[in-house]
Order: C-alpha cells, then sequence, then structure tokens
C-alpha cells in the first residue's frame, strides 16, 4: 500500500472529531483564533470566530477566565486545564479546555492549542455520585443506630454472653437480609411479600405448607423494611419457640391489605395470624423481652403505625397499620 498523505491523515482525524464532541482551537500568542474545527452546533460558525478572541465563544467572565489561563501557558510553557460552565441563551454545559503551548524550534511560545470536550454527561454522573454518596452516609448512620439500638435491647434481655451473641447474630443477619433487597431494588425499599419470605428462609427454608400469604403486595421504603423485617423475624422465632411453626402447630397467614384510616389517609394492614392445633404452652415473658420490645414500641414507632398484638389458646393477631408515607402501593394480587 502507498503511504497515506497528511492531507488524508488530517481528514481522518477531523472526521473522527465530528462524532467525539471534541472541538478545537488555535490562537497566536496575542489570543487571536487562527482556526477552529468541529465546534458544537449552537456555537458561531468556524469562519464566523477567526481573527477574534475567546469573548466570541464565551461570555464575558467565562472569556477573561480563559484569557487568563492561555495567558499563564504562554508566560510559563506548560499546559494546563480548565472547566467551565458556558451559559448562552438559557442553556448551560459544561465544558474541559486543555491547554497547550505552541512551541518552536528555538523555545519560545508562538501560539496555544486548546481541545474543548463536553463533559455534560461527566458532571452528571459526577452530582449523581454525589447525591448517591451523601444518601449513603445518610441510611449507613440510621443502620448504624438501629444495630446500635438491637445491641442493646438484646443485651437486656439475654440469659449470658452465649445467649447474647446467638440472639444478636441472627438479628443482624436478619437486618442483612432486608439490607441485601433494600440494595437490590436501588434502594428503592423491598417487597413485603419478598421480605417476608427472605425473612423465613434461613430459619424454615421454603415457606411451609401450613405458611401462607395472601392479599395484595406493596413495596416497603427502605426503613419500614428494615423495621419490618426485624419483626418478621420475631414472630418466626417465636412462632418456632411454641407456636404454629413449632409445638402448638396450625396454620400462619401473612396478608397485606390497602384501605384507609378515619381521616380517610391511605394505610396499609399488615397481618400475621396464627391459629394454633393445640394450645401453646407459652412461657412468662420477662419484661425486657427483646421480641415484646421490638413488636410492641420499637417497630411501630420507626413505621409510625397503630399496633395490635393479641395472644389466645387457638389464635395469636399481629397487626400494624402502617401509613402511606412507608410505602409504595403495588396493585398486584398476590394469593
Amino acid at each position: 500500500m502507498k503511504s497515506i498523505k497528511k492531507s488524508d491523515r488530517l481528514r481522518f482525524m477531523l472526521a473522527g472529531l465530528q462524532h467525539a464532541s471534541v472541538s478545537m482551537l488555535y490562537q497566536d500568542a496575542d489570543l487571536v483564533i487562527r482556526f477552529s474545527a468541529n465546534l458544537p452546533e449552537d456555537w458561531p460558525a468556524d469562519t464566523e470566530v477567526e481573527g477574534k478572541s475567546d469573548d466570541a465563544l464565551f461570555s464575558e467572565p467565562q472569556a477573561a477566565k480563559i484569557t487568563s489561563a492561555k495567558q499563564q501557558v504562554i508566560r510559563m510553557g506548560e499546559a494546563t486545564k480548565l472547566e467551565i460552565l458556558r451559559e448562552a441563551e438559557r442553556e448551560r454545559h459544561w465544558f474541559m479546555l486543555h491547554i497547550d503551548p505552541d512551541i518552536d524550534a528555538d523555545g519560545t511560545v508562538i501560539g496555544v492549542f486548546t481541545t474543548i470536550l463536553d463533559i455534560d454527561d461527566l458532571k452528571y454522573r459526577e452530582t449523581v455520585l454525589k447525591t448517591l454518596l451523601r444518601e449513603l452516609s445518610h441510611r449507613s448512620k440510621n443502620l448504624l443506630a438501629i444495630i446500635q439500638s438491637v445491641a442493646s435491647q438484646t443485651a437486656r434481655s439475654a440469659d449470658g454472653l452465649d445467649d447474647f451473641l446467638l440472639a444478636f447474630r441472627n438479628r443482624v443477619q436478619s437486618m442483612a437480609k432486608s439490607q441485601d433487597l433494600v440494595t437490590a431494588s436501588d434502594w428503592r425499599g423491598a417487597e413485603l411479600f419478598e421480605l417476608t419470605r427472605s425473612q423465613l428462609n434461613p430459619l424454615v427454608g421454603k415457606l411451609p405448607q401450613n405458611f401462607s400469604v395472601a392479599g395484595q403486595d406493596a413495596y416497603l421504603l427502605p426503613n419500614a423494611a428494615l423495621h419490618l423485617g426485624l419483626a418478621l423475624h420475631e414472630l418466626a422465632i417465636d412462632s418456632l419457640a411454641h407456636g404454629a411453626l413449632g409445638p402448638a402447630g396450625g396454620d400462619i397467614v401473612l396478608s397485606a391489605r390497602h384501605g384507609a384510616d378515619e381521616s380517610g389517609a391511605p394505610e396499609l394492614e399488615v397481618t400475621w395470624a396464627e391459629t394454633f392445633a393445640r394450645a401453646p404452652e407459652i412461657p412468662a415473658q420477662p419484661k425486657s423481652s427483646f421480641s415484646r420490645t421490638v413488636l410492641g414500641r420499637i417497630v411501630p414507632q420507626a413505621l409510625s403505625a397503630q399496633v395490635t398484638y393479641e395472644t389466645g389458646d387457638k389464635r395469636m393477631v399481629y397487626r400494624l397499620m402502617i401509613p402511606a408515607s412507608q410505602y409504595e402501593a403495588d396493585q398486584k394480587l398476590r394469593a
């Protein structure tokens, strides 16, 4: 093959620049524009800026900042770069300017090359990342506060170190399961019925035949998912110890129903109902019982929810009335 001419190489390069959101400027030592290429469509045409200065492309404050940077490059002979927010006709766009000196054979700076890159996408991703990091920091602090509370409450009701370690580890694992669902949904939250399955799986595997879910599912917001997951864990542990999942036998239904409170505001009614095959032998609960604290105080307060907790020889019902601020409705029926 014959060697490719310089003019063809330049043509190839310009063709590539046209699809790369990259613009070029060359200015002499007086910062007069002598050449431009591939300027954005809403900018002045290449021919319109030749013989002019940076104020032909940028507003006065921006042009002054850019000119100062280019003068520094000419004086020092060292490249620099500059981020510029260009505002024109109510449009705002971010650009990165790479400014390089043009040095002749004698070492004299005779001009500057400016490569202009459109960085709108980069700045948008940067903004999103900062927002996510702030949100992550906020949620991490909340999660650590919950863990601290769980540790404190577990210690109060534990019979000893071994009992504390076992109960605390199980509760942290419960929160981790809820957190996994929240993270998988891009911090939107967790689906109620999927949350239920994730909490019971480490304890009983797949949902047993005597356990069913019913009603209308809902997406719980992150705070609600973490706290309700903890409640489901405590309900399952209690049931395994002396309820329908354990010695009493019987059936359990986890149901959800969308309704309204007395003022007409939407709310989600979540009910865990156990029907016993035989009367459960429930040991006396100490006043510091963590399960009672979680189900009767911590979860209702965290969700701003009303709670009812009824126990008897034939049936146990735990019900939360959760306000709309804690969930997103999903009208798909689940049997």
